[in-house]
C-alpha cells in the first residue's frame, strides 16, 4: 500500500500484508506515526496514532461525562 505522508507529504510503501492491526509505522522522511486499523469491512488502513489518541480520548470523555450525568440525577 503506497502512503502519502499527511505532514510532510512524502510518499512511502507501506507492507500491510506483513502486519497486524495495532502495529505502528513511521514516515521515513519525518518520522509522523501512523498505526494500522481495520475499517468495517475487515480492510486495513494507515491511521496517523495522533488522530486515533485523540479519538480515544474523545470516547473516555464521553464515558465520563456519562458517569457524571448519572451519578448526579441520583
Amino acid at each position: 500500500m503506497k502512503k502519502t505522508c499527511s505532514d510532510c507529504r512524502a510518499s512511502f510503501e507501506a507492507k500491510v500484508e506483513d502486519l497486524e492491526e495495532g502495529d505502528a509505522l513511521t514516515c521515513p522522511e519525518c518520522n509522523l506515526e501512523y498505526t494500522i486499523v481495520a475499517d468495517k469491512k475487515g480492510k486495513l488502513k494507515l491511521i496517523e496514532s495522533k488522530a486515533l489518541e485523540m479519538e480515544d480520548s474523545d470516547d473516555e470523555e464521553s464515558e465520563e461525562a456519562e458517569e457524571d450525568f448519572e451519578e448526579g440525577s441520583e
